[in-house]
C-alpha cells in the first residue's frame, strides 16, 4: 500500500495557493497542510515534488521548485474533470542522495503497478535514476526519453550527478534499459566522442535542429517510451530563463508542450519528470509557467489515450507487408483506423518474443512507411534490430 510509503513524504505547503472551482487545483486531490492524505482508488495520475539538488551539477536552486511549479498550475483552468487526479506531495530528503532515489523508487513502483501515470516535479535530473529503477525493481525492459541538449553521460564513475546521470543507468548492474533516445542535444555541448559512443550503443538521437523542423516524426520516438524526462536546458533561454544551462537556441515553449502532449497521449508512457527549474534565476515566474502549462498538455494528453497494439487487435488496424530487396521477409506495417498513426514490426526470433514484446513492435511514422516503400530501410528499424540480435 502506497500508505507505508507515506512516511517518506511531506504535505504540499499550499499557503500561497488561490484558485476557484474552475480550475485544476479544486479538481485535484492535494496532500496540504488542509487536507489529509488522498484516497488512491481509481486514480488516473498522480503528481509528486522532489525538493532535491544534491545531484546538480551548476546548477544550484531547483530544490524548491516544486511548490513554485504546482501555484502555477493549479491555477490553470480544468477542461478534463473526468479525470481522478492527486497530488501526494512532496518526498522527504534523505540523509544521503541515494536515500532520496530509494524513496522515489518505492513511490513510483507502486503507482506504474497499478497503471497510474506519474509526474514528477523535481529537483535535478538525477533523479531519473531513481525513477529508472523503480522498472528495474519490478524486471521490466525500459525505455528512457530525454528532452535534453547534452547527453548527461558524465566522466566520474562514482558520482551520482545530472550530468552523469544517464551512464549511470547505462552501466548499472542488472541492466533494465533496453533503449535510450536523446531529442534536442546541441552540438557544440556535447563532446563529439560521446555523441559516436551513443551510437555505437544503437542508441536514437535528434539534434536540435532535426527534431524541431518535424516535431510529428519525433512523437514515435515518445510514444515508444516507459521513461520521459523534460530538462528545462533544452528551452532556449528567451522562454525559460530558470536555468542556469539554457542557451540562446533550444525549443521553443510551444514546442515543448507538444513534446509534452505526445508524452501524455502515449499509452505506454508511465512517467514523466520535469527537472532542473531554477527558481533563483526565473523572471517572473516564467519558466515556472511554462512547465504548469507543459504538465496541463501532459494532462490533455492523457485525456485522449487510447490503447492500441496492432498485435493484439487486427480489426481497427491495416497492415502493410512492404517487399524488400534487402529483406527477404520484407517489413510489415501497421496503421491504426482509429488515430492514424503508425508501428512497424521488427524480426524476432520467435525464442525471444517473449522477452522482447514491448521492444519488437516499435512506432514509428508515415515517413517510415513510405521509407520503406522506396526499398529504404527505415533508421528506427535496423536501431531496434541490432538491439534485438
Amino acid at each position: 500500500m502506497i500508505s507505508d510509503y507515506q512516511i517518506y513524504l511531506n504535505p504540499v505547503d499550499d499557503t500561497n495557493f488561490s484558485f476557484n472551482k474552475s480550475q485544476l487545483g479544486y479538481g485535484v486531490n492535494i496532500y496540504s497542510k488542509k487536507k489529509s492524505f488522498p484516497d488512491l482508488i481509481g486514480i488516473d495520475i498522480a503528481i509528486i515534488g522532489v525538493p532535491e539538488e544534491r545531484g546538480s551539477k551548476n546548477n544550484l536552486g531547483s530544490s524548491i521548485s516544486p511548490d513554485i511549479i504546482r501555484e502555477q498550475l493549479y491555477s490553470l483552468y480544468n477542461h478534463h474533470d473526468h479525470l481522478k487526479i492527486v497530488d501526494v506531495g512532496n518526498i522527504k530528503s534523505g540523509k544521503e542522495l541515494t536515500d532520496t532515489y530509494f524513496a522515489l523508487q518505492e513511490i513510483v513502483r507502486y503507482f506504474i503497478s497499478n497503471k497510474i501515470l506519474v509526474i514528477i516535479l523535481g529537483g535535478s535530473n538525477d533523479l531519473v535514476f531513481g525513477n529508472y529503477l523503480a522498472y528495474e525493481k519490478l524486471n521490466k525492459l525500459v525505455n528512457i526519453t530525454c528532452i535534453d541538449s547534452r547527453f548527461d553521460i558524465g566522466e566520474n564513475e562514482t558520482e551520482h550527478t545530472s550530468d552523469s546521470y544517464i551512464g549511470k543507468i547505462i552501466m548499472h548492474k542488472p541492466n533494465y534499459l533496453f533503449n535510450y533516445t536523446n531529442i534536442g542535444y546541441q552540438s557544440y555541448y556535447n563532446d563529439y566522442n560521446i555523441v559516436k559512443s551513443m551510437d555505437s550503443l544503437y542508441f536514437d538521437m535528434f539534434r536540435l535542429g532535426v527534431a524541431r523542423s518535424n516535431l510529428v516524426d519525433i512523437e514515435p520516438a515518445i510514444r515508444n517510451s516507459d521513461i520521459i524526462s523534460f530538462d528545462i536546458s533544452s528551452i532556449k533561454r528567451s522562454d525559460a530563463p530558470g536555468n542556469l544551462l539554457n542557451g540562446p537556441n533550444g525549443f521553443t515553449g510551444d514546442e515543448f508542450c507538444t513534446l509534452a502532449r505526445y508524452a501524455g497521449i502515449s499509452d505506454r508512457v508511465s512517467s514523466i519528470g520535469f527537472y532542473e527549474y531554477n527558481s533563483l534565476l526565473d523572471i517572473n515566474f516564467q519558466t515556472a509557467e511554462l512547465i504548469a502549462q507543459a504538465i496541463w498538455y501532459v494532462i490533455d494528453g492523457y485525456s485522449c489515450r487510447i490503447e492500441e497494439n496492432p498485435l493484439k487487435d487486427l480489426v481497427n488496424f491495416t497492415k502493410y507487408h512492404v517487399n524488400s530487396n534487402i529483406f527477404e521477409n520484407g517489413l510489415i506495417f501497421y496503421k491504426s483506423n482509429i488515430t492514424n498513426r503508425w508501428w512497424m514490426e521488427v524480426e524476432c526470433p520467435d525464442d525471444l518474443k517473449e522477452k522482447y514484446a514491448t521492444s519488437y513492435l516499435v512506432s514509428c511514422s508515415y515517413n517510415d512507411y513510405l521509407e520503406a516503400c522506396s526499398d529504404k530501410v527505415p533508421q528506427r528499424w535496423m536501431q531496434v534490430l541490432k538491439k534485438l540480435l
